[in-house]
């Protein structure tokens, strides 16, 4: 098949979930069909990285940022902030000179936010990679903000995408969710169960080869970008209330904060025993030198694949229910599930003291990031139901 694939950004480097998942599934998509890869970005990228070896063509078009442009959208025009963050003339006519260019079987739009150059491609069958459900995460973010004037405009926003992704939904030939419980929000909206399937965020089983720990340790990995609404939620709360209380049980302990734009963070990264590490080139080498990998999320949807690279790593992982909801991982099985201040810190302290406790959980996470988790497994899954809404467009059976 020839695919056209669109996405938000440039997935390259792999620094940030969502590149993560759209790099590989394009990898594995490459291997047997003709693929073109459409992105938006802040900028020509610097590094292209493999992408050009594997792909038909890669188009980038710039859309640098524009806050007061894309709010001026969100307050005039009605349009979701989110959205609009995406919107650009120069990418809707490269779109439609490609189209004009080149005959596509079927179009795979990364993210819901882009669902509006959708509809540059009719007769074309076009599948929805959800991602997440972008609405929810604007709920949640809402009702945690004690402003009563960002509070409103979140709820707005939450108004204006539920709108867009529910319409996509319906309008999409396939919706890809990463997560049954996300398959099943969006069919019940949707209204036809039969048009979403589940596609989980997935791991590259050799990169992330399993080199577990063999002895009690001290260092804990924290991981995330900051710009990121519930990331920063949840760093916040570690440094602020679980790690203090963790170095009273532990004084050595010490975490490592990797991500981007930290100094959201503010002083909480200056208390004695946290080393910030900002915009680095290569997470591995921070997941090698970590005891214990912490993802105390209170908000957010989809999965988390920084999860699913620590367990195949080796690296114990304590998470909060939130945090791990999507993948099939089974406290005191898998990982430590750990709501609450407390009990949070307890969780981690125990791990990092309970070198045997550590060790099962590693292997046993291994093994089901193993069989379930990895992106040819993945990739094979997501080709064969292309294959499907392709077979069906020319008027064979599903």
């Amino acid at each position: 098949m020839n695919l056209l694939v669109l996405s938000p950004f440039y997935p390259w480097p792999l620094e940030q979930g969502g590149k993560i998942r759209v790099f590989n599934l394009v990898r594995q998509l490459a291997h047997h069909h003709e693929v073109t890869l459409a992105c938006l970005a802040e900028a020509e990228p610097a590094d292209r990285g493999p992408l050009t070896e594997f792909c038909r063509e890669v188009l980038t078009v710039p859309r640098p940022p524009s806050p007061l442009r894309d709010l001026a959208s969100f307050l005039g025009r009605g349009e979701a902030y989110n959205v609009a963050r995406y919107a650009s003339h120069s990418f809707r006519q490269a779109l439609a000179q490609l189209a004009t260019r080149q005959r596509f079987d079927l179009v795979l739009v990364e993210f819901s936010l882009l669902w509006p150059y959708a509809r540059l491609f009719p007769g074309v069958p076009v599948v929805l990679d959800a991602h997440n459900v972008e609405a929810e995460i604007v709920r949640q973010l809402g009702e945690s903000c004690r402003n009563p004037l960002k509070r409103l405009l979140y709820q707005r926003e939450e108004r204006l995408l539920r709108h867009l992704e529910e319409a996509a939904w319906r309008e999409c030939a396939l919706c890809l969710a990463v997560s049954v419980r996300e398959q099943a929000t969006i069919a019940a909206a949707c209204g036809v169960p039969g048009k979403v399937e589940s596609v989980p965020n997935g791991v590259d089983l050799e990169r992330f080869d399993f080199q577990p720990k063999e002895r009690p340790g001290r260092k804990v990995l924290f991981l995330g970008g900051m710009e990121y609404g519930p990331n920063l939620d949840a760093g916040r709360w570690f440094l602020e209330e679980i790690f203090p209380r963790l170095r009273k049980a532990l004084p050595v302990v010490e975490v490592d904060v990797v991500g981007r734009q930290l100094a959201k963070l503010g002083d909480l990264v200056a208390q004695p025993g946290v080393r910030i590490h900002e915009n680095v080139p290569d997470v591995l080498p921070f997941f090698r030198g970590a005891d214990l990998l912490a993802v105390p999320l209170r908000l957010g949807a989809g999965t988390r694949l920084k999860i699913l690279e620590a367990m195949a790593a080796g690296l114990p992982v304590v998470a909060t229910a939130k945090g791990c909801e999507g993948i099939a991982a089974v406290d005191g099985e898998h990982l430590l599930v750990a709501d609450g201040t407390e009990v949070f810190a307890r969780a981690v302290a125990r791990l990092l003291a309970d070198c045997e406790l550590a060790g099962r959980l590693a292997h046993n996470a291994r093994q089901l990031v193993t069989e379930r988790y990895s992106w040819e497994e993945l990739g094979a899954r997501l080709e064969g139901l292309l294959a499907g809404v392709a077979r069906v467009a020319r008027g064979g059976s599903a």
